[in-house]
């Protein structure tokens, strides 16, 4: 992702995750939000199911606390910001986008754009709902305990069926 950034000719960044549907509007969406003053932001998401604890996540994405990002609702961010902030800390090979976001918000407004983005729910139909959820919370309090990012990406290969 860096790498991509470092090549990128334009003044605004957008990452997004490839099982990751966004909307038409997405170039207008985020400019929108550049024009309002934002230099970093998201969307909502969605899943590409209709069970009920998959629309409960997704109704939760609208908030801004950080448990409730994350990759899959996509990141825009301008280019000089991403620079600024060193771009995505290469030690994280998980929860990359979560040390991103904080220190975005140190510098920045951050927007959750009120639109969707449709997300797979491949993840959670190979496991349940409890125990993606479970994984997540696990390794996401692994990070704010400091962990060393392998041990983070171990624990969420052996909590989760990716088959």
């Amino acid at each position: 992702m860096n790498l991509g950034a470092k090549n990128a000719r334009g003044d605004l960044l957008y990452f997004l995750h490839a099982d990751v549907k966004i909307p038409k509007s997405f170039v207008t969406d985020i400019l929108n939000a550049y024009d309002e003053g934002y230099q970093a932001g998201c969307y909502r998401f969605k899943f590409d199911s209709s069970k009920f604890m998959l629309k409960f996540n997704s109704y939760c994405t609208r908030f801004n606390g950080i448990m409730c990002r994350g990759g899959d609702q996509t990141l825009f961010i301008t280019k000089t910001l991403f620079l600024k902030l060193g771009g995505f800390n290469e030690y994280y090979t998980i929860m990359e986008d979560y040390d991103l976001i904080q220190r975005i918000r140190e510098h920045a407004k951050f927007k959750i754009i009120p639109e969707n983005v449709l997300v797979s729910a491949r993840k959670y139909d190979k496991n349940s709902w409890l125990r993606v959820q479970s994984a997540n919370f696990i390794v996401f309090m692994m990070y704010f305990l400091k962990m060393h990012p392998s041990q983070m990406k171990e624990a969420y290969r052996k909590m989760l069926n990716y088959r």
